[in-house]
C-alpha cells in the first residue's frame, strides 16, 4: 500500500509498505478515506518530538471505515465508519479508568516513533488501531468526512484548551497563534458566548480565517499585541488566554495579554526545558497557568461531534488544500511554508 514515510529529519517519502493486519484482540484494521496533516506532524519530521525510524508511516488524523477486527473487539464490525483519535491510552490504569485518557502513563500515538510506543500512522491507505473500542468513535451518516475528521485531534484539542479556560458568558478571550489548533480554540471558545475574541498572529491568512470567525484580528507583525489587548479592555487584559503556540515569547506574552486573577489556558506543546517566568508579577497578579498537556480527545469528543453536528463549529472550513495521497509530500512542503492552512488527503 502506499503511505507517508518519515525518511529523515526534514524528509518526507511517499513509500510503497506493507498493508498491516489486526494483531491483537483489540485491534480494527480501518481502510482510510481521509486523512490529514497536523501541525505536529511537522515536530516529528523536525525532531523535535524525537524516536522515529525512516521508514515508518506518519499521521495521526483519519477518518475510514472498519475493514477487520480482533476477537476481543466489541464496538465495532467491518464496514463501520469511525474517526480515530490520534492517542491510544491503555484504557485500563487509574486515570483511564477516571476518565483522564490524555494523563494515561502508557499512552501511545499514531505516528510519533519509538517514545510513543511505535505505532505506524494514517497517512495510508490503511491503518491498524489498537485498543479500538476505545481509540474509535462512530461517526453519524450525516456528516461527512471533513466534518468530522478534525474530532479526533484538532477540534477537540482547541474546545479542550477552551475548556480548561474556564470561559464564562460576557468574558473577553484572547487567543494567540491562529494556526489550526488556534483557529479550532477560537471557534469552540465561541459556545461559551464571549462577548469579544482576539486573534493574535502574523500570517494575513490565518488572521482573515480567524475574522470570519468571529475573532477581532490582531497582527503581531504589525503592532505589539500586548499592548494593543491592555489598551482595547481599558487597561485590564482579557479575562481569559488561551496559548496555541507552544513557544516562550507567546506564553510570555499570554502573561502580559491576561487581566488579574485571569486565567491562561496553554495547549501549544513546550519542549523548552526552562521558562524564565516572572513568578513575583505571576503571584501578585493572581494569574491561573493551566497547562492542558495532550488534550483529553477521548473524553470529550461526545461533545465535539455534537458541536459539530448542531453547527455550532464547521472545523472543514480551515481546509485550504485537498490533495491525493500521493501528492502528499508536497502537502508536507506547502504546510511546513505556511502555504498551506490545513491539507486533507485521500488515498
Amino acid at each position: 500500500m502506499q503511505a507517508l514515510v518519515f525518511e529523515d529529519f526534514g524528509r518526507v517519502g511517499l513509500a510503497d509498505v506493507p498493508k498491516p493486519a489486526v494483531e491483537g484482540d483489540g485491534d480494527a484494521l480501518v481502510k482510510i478515506s481521509t486523512t490529514a496533516i497536523c501541525g505536529s506532524d511537522l515536530h516529528v519530521v523536525h525532531g523535535r518530538i524525537p524516536g522515529m525510524t525512516p521508514g515508518s508511516v506518519l499521521g495521526h488524523e483519519f477518518m475510514g471505515s472498519v475493514e477487520a477486527v480482533g476477537r476481543g473487539v466489541t464496538r465495532f464490525t467491518e464496514g463501520d465508519r469511525v474517526v480515530g483519535s490520534f492517542t491510544i491510552p491503555c484504557g485500563e490504569c487509574w486515570f483511564c479508568r477516571k476518565g483522564f485518557f490524555s494523563r494515561c502513563p502508557d499512552q501511545r500515538v499514531f505516528g510519533y516513533g519509538s517514545f510513543f510506543g511505535d505505532v505506524n500512522g494514517a497517512q495510508a491507505e490503511y491503518v491498524r488501531v489498537p485498543n479500538a473500542d476505545l481509540v474509535l468513535h462512530a461517526v453519524d451518516p450525516a456528516l461527512s468526512d471533513e466534518r468530522a475528521l478534525f474530532a479526533g485531534d484538532i477540534f477537540t484539542t482547541g474546545l479542550d484548551c477552551a475548556v480548561e479556560a474556564r470561559i464564562a458568558p460576557g468574558d473577553t478571550v484572547t487567543v494567540i497563534g491562529c494556526g489550526p489548533v488556534g483557529l479550532m480554540a477560537i471557534q469552540a471558545a465561541q459556545a461559551f458566548q464571549p462577548s469579544h475574541i482576539f486573534a493574535v498572529d502574523t500570517v494575513s491568512q490565518r488572521l482573515e480565517m480567524a475574522q470570519t470567525f468571529g475573532a477581532e484580528p490582531v497582527d503581531a507583525s504589525a503592532v505589539h499585541a500586548p499592548s494593543y489587548i491592555q489598551d482595547a479592555t481599558d487597561g485590564r487584559g482579557t479575562d481569559a488566554v488561551l496559548e496555541c503556540v507552544g513557544l516562550i515569547p507567546a506564553l510570555l506574552d499570554a502573561t502580559d495579554m491576561v487581566r488579574a486573577g485571569g486565567r491562561i489556558s496553554v495547549i501549544g506543546v513546550h519542549s523548552d526545558p526552562e521558562l524564565p517566568l516572572p513568578l513575583n508579577m505571576a503571584f501578585v497578579r493572581a494569574i491561573d497557568l493551566k497547562f492542558c498537556g495532550t488534550a483529553n480527545v477521548i473524553g470529550r469528543w461526545d461533545e465535539a461531534l455534537r458541536m459539530i453536528a448542531d453547527g455550532a463549529a464547521h472545523p472543514e472550513e480551515i481546509i485550504s488544500h485537498r490533495m491525493k495521497l500521493g501528492d502528499g509530500v508536497r502537502g508536507y512542503e506547502l504546510f511546513s511554508s505556511r502555504e498551506a492552512l490545513k491539507v486533507v488527503l485521500t488515498p
